[in-house]
């Protein structure tokens, strides 16, 4: 026979439906007491078959049926599952509590199989349940026992103690075990709830980084350009109509991309299996910003990187070199891209002023947002960032990021040279 039992399930409460965690443990428990169920039911046959060809017990047919009874019962326990409804529970007790007054007279038969019902209504109702139930059949068994002929007072008093803390202590044990069960499930299941609330607040805020640095490198810089160069064109009595319409074209454009940001889903971002030149990238980030530098770009061999990486990298040159021409006070500056030990490394030198490199300072100056947003980029693709500047020396901006899966990489050396006020120069 395979006895297969339905997990036990606790009624649904006010809080919600029964915790799965918590119906699992429970199951477990109800597929033990069904174990010991079939053990006890095996020896009751055993002893009755024994006293059968033996002769030797008394009320040898009351015995018959009652294990006809229990063999009925937990075969039907088996295939439809444990006692879960009150109906059930009820039903396993009155039988259990019938042999316990057949097994007050003859006890050589039916002296284990009750426990089995107290510890069915400890699973299914906890403690409660399971005193309970090992209180009704502890009063059963003591009543009974007192009603047995032919003994002495002490031995009637101890005889119907024994069973009675014998129910009680197999109820309200398995019941305890069973609500540590439900108090553990409940700790897991709020333990899972914070943590898809920490990740989802992860994840928020990760979206509002990206969002940020986007805004930063596009609109932000952007609108300095302009605010810039409309202070510039103020100071001058003849205002050069095209590059009014050059500024204006760029606000325009800027107003697109910001819609753009504030439309686009989560899920519109380039897929990290396409391939994509990372000189491109760089090409067009140098053209972006040059502005009044000249600008070169170098890349050894022929880099193809995953699309967002390319991305991340070209975005944050961009920071970089716009930085370069709002503070560095620079003429020249230089673009490298390599691949060296397994890491892709771009950096952006210029032949500016330089500053003294202190990140606390720059933090408690409000000056720290250009470079910890090029950082973010890089620790978002497993990098990191090296600044090296100093007064009157200029600045090297050095990113490095682990050679992505499936990187190509063509040997030979590709550069180019941008002059802002000559168009692309390539050398």
């Amino acid at each position: 026979m395979s006895p297969a039992p339905a997990p036990p399930e606790r009624p649904a409460t006010a809080a919600g439906p029964p915790d799965p965690v918590a119906a699992t443990g429970v199951a477990a428990l109800a597929r033990g007491v069904l174990a010991i169920r079939w053990a006890v039911l095996a020896w009751m046959l055993v002893v009755v078959a024994n006293a059968a060809v033996s002769g030797r017990g008394t009320g040898l047919g009351v015995a018959i049926a009652a294990v006809a009874t229990v063999a009925v019962w937990v075969t039907w326990l088996t295939f439809a599952g444990p006692p879960r409804t009150t109906r059930m529970l009820l039903a396993d007790l009155t039988i259990a509590a019938a042999l316990v007054v057949v097994g007050a007279r003859q006890p050589w038969f039916a002296t284990v199989y009750p426990v089995t019902a107290a510890l069915a209504w400890g699973a299914a109702r906890g403690v409660g349940g399971g005193l309970v139930a090992g209180g009704a059949l502890g009063l059963v068994s003591f009543v009974t026992g007192l009603t047995i002929p032919d003994q002495p007072v002490s031995a009637q008093l101890i005889g119907s103690l024994r069973d009675p803390v014998n129910f009680l202590l197999a109820g309200g044990g398995l019941g305890f075990v069973a609500t540590l069960l439900d108090r553990s499930a409940a700790q897991v299941r709020a333990a899972q709830v914070e943590q898809v609330r920490a990740t989802e607040r992860a994840a928020r805020a990760t979206e509002r980084e990206s969002l940020g640095r986007q805004i930063h490198d596009s609109v932000l810089q952007t609108l300095a350009l302009v605010h810039k160069r409309g202070r510039e064109l103020a100071e001058h009595p003849q205002v050069d109509g095209a590059e009014v319409g050059r500024l204006a074209d760029l606000a325009a454009a800027q107003e697109r991309t910001l819609r753009t940001m504030i439309l686009r889903r989560p899920d519109d971002g380039p897929p990290d299996d396409t391939r994509t030149a990372l000189r491109d990238r760089l090409d067009r980030a140098a053209d972006a910003v040059a502005v009044d530098v000249d600008t070169a770009v170098t890349v050894v061999g022929d880099i193809r990187l995953p699309a967002a990486h390319v991305h991340e990298l070209g975005a944050a040159v961009e920071q970089a070199l716009n930085n370069v021409v709002r503070h560095a006070g620079a003429t020249h500056a230089w673009v490298f891209a390599e691949i060296a030990d397994d890491q892709v490394v771009v950096s952006v030198r210029d032949d500016g002023c330089g500053f003294a490199f202190d990140p606390d300072a720059l933090r408690a100056t409000g000056k720290f947002g250009l470079l910890r947003s090029i950082q973010g980029r890089a620790e978002d693709l497993g990098g990191s960032v090296r600044v090296d500047s100093a007064p009157g020396r200029g600045t090297e901006l050095e990113l490095r990021v682990p050679v992505p899966t499936g990187a190509q990489r063509n040997t030979g050396e590709r550069s180019g040279h941008r002059r802002t006020d000559q168009g692309h120069d390539r050398e």
